[in-house]
Order: structure tokens, then sequence, then C-alpha cells
């Protein structure tokens, strides 16, 4: 599998697949677009570029993107763990089930391997598939936010 970099010129691409990460189950309608002006959802993209920012896309064979992850340092709902960037990915849904996710974890995780010591996460609380995926790399459950959102960490 190709990755490329996401970069502050990916704004667009970014901000569809981060739509994508804001997972809801089944029985729930999908977020609304206008969901991407919200503060503490346009915390993950605003002024990409950042120090620590560090972003992967997915490729399929023609180049375009399939998936993305991302870590970057941003506010908190939790104060444990709040010191490590946080981690955001979304693969589409005609590519899930396919090992991107996987193969975006591996990539992210060899980056950044040595640079940082710890990444966390909020996963929706009906997600088991990325909640196993999470564990599968490591991550565990530390708190449950206000919001209801498992919070994951991952340390050295």
């Amino acid at each position: 599998m190709k990755f490329r970099e996401v970069t502050a010129s990916d704004l667009a691409l970014q901000k569809e697949l981060l739509l994508v990460a804001l997972w809801t189950p089944d029985d729930e309608p999908d977020h609304d677009p206008k969901v991407l002006e919200l503060a503490h959802i346009k915390a993950y993209f605003e002024e990409w570029g950042r120090a620590g920012d560090l972003g992967l896309f997915a490729l399929n064979q023609f180049d375009e993107p399939i998936g993305i992850v991302q870590i970057r340092y941003k506010s908190s709902q939790t104060v444990q763990y709040a010191e490590y960037p946080e981690l955001a990915m979304a693969v589409h849904a005609s590519h899930r089930g396919k090992g991107v996710a996987s193969e975006l974890m591996k990539a992210l995780l060899q980056r950044v391997k040595g640079s940082c010591d710890g990444i966390r996460l909020g996963v929706h609380p009906k997600n088991e598939a990325a909640q196993k995926l999470y564990e599968k790399f490591g991550f565990v459950t530390y708190e449950i936010a206000q919001s209801g959102f498992p919070q994951m960490v991952r340390t050295k």
C-alpha cells in the first residue's frame, strides 16, 4: 500500500475524510458536513502543518486517497494524557475490512517511533471494529469522557 503525507494544501481531502472519521452507527443519521465548522472539530485540521502535526493518506492504485490517519497536539476532553497528540483515523466505507486501517496505523506508528511518549484518541462507544483495531495496536481505555466516548491511549 502506498501512502503520502497530508499537507496544508490537502485541506478539502482532509476535511472529507475527517467527516468519515466522525463515525455513526447504521441506526443513526450521518453527520451534516456543517459539523466541520464547530470549533472542537476544526481543531483537527485548522492551520495544518504546525509543529507535531503528522498525517498520512492511504492511496488506491490510482493514487487517490482512500483513508487517513493523523496525529495532532490539541486540547483534550480529559486531563490524563492531555500532553499526548490525538489520533484521528478514517477509511472510506468501500475500502473497509481490507486492512487499510491497519496499514495506516503501522505506517504512522513507524514514523512517530521514538518521537512522542504516547498517542491518545476518543472512539464512538458503538464502534467496536475501531476499538478492536486500536486494542490490536496497544491502545487501552483509560477513561470514559463526559461525552460517553471511551478515551484510549498507547504509550511507549
